[in-house]
């Protein structure tokens, strides 16, 4: 797993916190998140998890698998997930 850096972080937990409190993603925002297609959710160690899938359109790194940074929100109803560094829309979860 990669470092982050603190301000990624700050970013990822508040934005955790306005889920929290009822403000969800926007049309927008989703429209521009990277989709993750295949996903599951994989313990990284006990009380932390990440994704794991088939991602495309992120702005980092090229499609294909990947795993993601620190698991904050999942919404499987809305179809999205907040990780600690980004929004994701999601796809088809593994097996399903």
């Amino acid at each position: 797993m990669s470092r982050l850096s603190r301000e990624t972080l700050a970013v990822g937990l508040r934005a955790a916190l306005r889920i929290q409190q009822g403000e969800l993603p926007t049309e927008a925002d989703l429209a521009a998140a990277p989709h993750l297609d295949g996903w599951a959710i994989e313990e990284i160690t006990p009380g932390l998890s990440r994704l794991i899938g088939v991602v495309s359109g992120h702005p980092k790194i090229a499609d294909g698998w990947c795993t993601t940074s620190v698991l904050l929100v999942l919404d499987r109803h809305r179809k999205f997930a907040r990780t600690a560094s980004r929004l994701y829309r999601l796809g088809k979860p593994l097996g399903g």
